[in-house]
């Protein structure tokens, strides 16, 4: 991998908002603008690093085994579009991890949460079970009482805050 790539790599973790970046995430902006490496040439590189660790990483199609792959394709797009992006995750060591990141990443990731699941519920076909519908307004409402439950005990910003 080129120095300018991971200059580039670099500047991205150093300015990035979430501080713990999905390394898919970066390497879709890298290519937008960017020929490049594969995705896993891309991650094993980035990962490979000395100043960048490795920070977990998430499947978004774990116990999706019994969608059709087309249909798992699709679904996975989806999640990426709106945010959701599976595999390892990436952070500068020398970056560190404070409350107030946190508080800013539970708050966009449930912000973004509540969201899918608002344009889920309007999604709803009309042939959809009130049973169906039903367990949608409980998740809304779960989603909510994360959201108190953060205020209360100071993780979350509150509405003036976070316009700041």
């Amino acid at each position: 991998m080129s120095d300018d790539l991971l200059d580039w790599v670099y500047a991205y973790l150093e300015q990035d908002e979430e501080i713990v970046v999905p390394i898919k995430k970066m390497w879709n902006e890298w290519r937008a603008t960017r020929a490049g490496p594969s995705l896993e040439v891309f991650a094993a590189r980035v990962l490979a690093e000395d100043r960048i660790e490795e920070m977990g990483g998430i499947d978004h199609a774990e116990g999706m085994e019994w969608i059709e792959p087309d249909e798992l394709e699709e679904y996975m797009r989806e999640m990426e579009e709106l945010g959701f992006f599976s595999g390892p995750r990436a952070k500068l060591k020398s970056r560190e991890i404070t409350l107030e990141h946190v508080a800013k990443m539970i708050r966009k990731h449930n912000d973004r949460m509540e969201w899918a699941l608002q344009q889920a519920r309007e999604s709803l076909p009309e042939s959809a079970t009130e049973q169906e519908e039903g367990a949608l307004i409980e998740i809304q409402y779960q989603a909510r009482q994360l959201r108190r439950q953060l205020r209360e005990i100071g993780l979350e910003l509150d509405e003036a805050e976070s316009e700041d």
